[in-house]
């Protein structure tokens, strides 16, 4: 959050420490946050006050039951935050928090610019599911909108889910999108994306992925000019596949998976004006010619594979 934190003299702040928290003397709520008159809504359902029936969300101590709720009290581009309390809902924790967020929100067009952001110290500690099979935790429509630290899982009982998708349909219009420091685990897809640009998707854990871990779905368009790095990927059917996707770059990710694969690692047939850099990939350079595919998408320099570096792009 440091990184995003704009100068504490814009705009009027309360005399009070400005530090992240779950408590009336610690919680950020002097409205001030990244802009003037921008505000705090804190969604906690694992909280016995927690409620969303005429509830403004913005007290710490009476957090919002759901995100949805927090999502109509956002305004458009006025500099929002949803903060989603943590839980122990990851199946190794002891459990004393155990509810997750068990929703399928939609970020509507008219609420730009706003963040969601989990308050842990490790994005494992705010799980969220869809809200049922089939669904998608968090679907973008909406302009600049910045989501860090959520764990989007699939556990068991729910199939076919989504964790974010990015969605620009002329009327729908999700795309600039920040996504970082989240963890996608045994979903369906974990990032996937219509006709969606200019997003940010970085610093994030891709595991055990069913179908991909991001995804160009190309219904309406490509994902174009998207910026994917450091990211790690761990054994998922597909890793980054963006067929037909244009003026991307993918740099620094981390990917370890079925070295015999086919277009498994990075995919990128039918781009162009791609680069891809630095990558680390759990294959030898014979194996990157299968693993990975260019068909002359653009410039692969320096990526490194478990024998050496590459020279060349792909075959």
């Amino acid at each position: 959050m440091g990184m995003n934190t704009f100068d504490r003299n814009a705009g009027f702040a309360a005399g009070q420490r400005q530090v992240w928290g779950f408590d009336k003397d610690t919680g950020i709520d002097s409205k001030s946050y990244l802009a003037p008159g921008a505000r705090i809504f804190y969604v906690d359902p694992n909280n016995a006050q927690a409620t969303d029936f005429g509830n403004l969300g913005e007290d710490p101590t009476v957090p919002l039951a759901t995100v949805a709720r927090a999502l109509v009290l956002c305004r458009d581009h006025m500099g929002d935050t949803i903060v989603i309390a943590a839980n122990d809902a990851w199946q190794y924790s002891p459990h004393n928090r155990p509810l997750p967020v068990a929703e399928s929100v939609v970020i509507p067009v008219t609420r730009g610019g706003i963040r969601i952001v989990g308050a842990s110290t490790n994005p494992l500690g705010v799980q969220w599911q869809a809200a049922a099979s089939n669904g998608t935790c968090i679907t973008v429509r909406a302009m600049d909108v910045f989501i860090e630290g959520i764990a989007f899982v699939q556990p068991a009982g729910l199939a076919n889910t989504t964790g974010v998708f990015l969605e620009w349909t002329g009327v729908a219009l999700g795309e600039n999108a920040t996504v970082r420091g989240c963890v996608f685990n045994d979903l369906d897809y974990g990032i996937s994306g219509d006709y969606s640009w200019y997003n940010q998707i970085y610093n994030n854990r891709f595991e055990s992925i069913n179908v991909a871990a991001i995804f160009n779905t190309s219904v309406t368009g490509d994902m174009d000019f998207e910026t994917i790095h450091d990211n790690t990927f761990l054994d998922n059917a597909l890793a980054i596949s963006l067929p037909t996707s244009d003026g991307n770059f993918i740099y620094n990710n981390r990917v370890f998976g079925d070295a015999t694969g086919t277009n498994n690692f990075i995919n990128l047939t039918g781009g162009a004006d791609n680069l891809v850099s630095d990558n680390f990939l759990a294959c030898t350079i014979a194996q990157y010619d299968v693993t990975c595919s260019d068909s002359t998408s653009g410039a692969w320099i320096n990526n490194h594979c478990t024998n050496g570096d590459t020279t060349a792009p792909p075959v």
